[in-house]
């Protein structure tokens, strides 16, 4: 059994998911209260994308951060999927959030900053061999 020990990056790592999770919440809360999240129409009724969207949106984030901090936890235990899960999600946190830069969002930059590090430090030199051990046979 190979016991390397969890790298700094990794747990860096690891917080920096977390703290994108609140970050997401943050930034869809106050969309939502202040009244500028978008809802499409449902079957051209404006009154049922009022009624849906907002319970749909605030389970979309339950489910989201869930699943966030469900890989963001395998991660940190050195599982390499999850690892491979977190940057695919990483990637398309990035490209979702690139008008936030235009808009000048600062919440929603700092998701994209947030997640972009999170990445990086799951990749780092330093974190790698920490994904390559095998892990204890249960």
């Amino acid at each position: 059994m190979d016991n390397t020990a969890r790298p700094t990056t990794v747990t860096a790592s690891f917080w920096l998911w977390i703290a994108s999770v609140v970050l997401s919440a943050i930034s869809i809360l106050t969309s939502l209260a202040n009244g500028s999240y978008a809802f499409v129409d449902v079957g051209d009724n404006p009154q049922v994308a009022a009624a849906v969207g907002p319970a749909a949106t605030i389970i979309g984030l339950a489910v989201g951060a869930a699943l966030r901090i469900l890989f963001a936890v395998y991660m940190l235990r050195g599982r390499n999927w999850a690892r491979i899960v977190l940057l695919i999600l990483a990637i398309i946190a990035v490209l979702a959030g690139l008008p936030a830069f235009a808009a000048a969002n600062i919440v929603d930059i700092l998701i994209v900053v947030v997640v972009l590090a999170a990445a990086v430090l799951m990749y780092l030199p330093t974190s790698n061999p920490y994904f390559r051990r095998r892990p204890a046979a249960a």
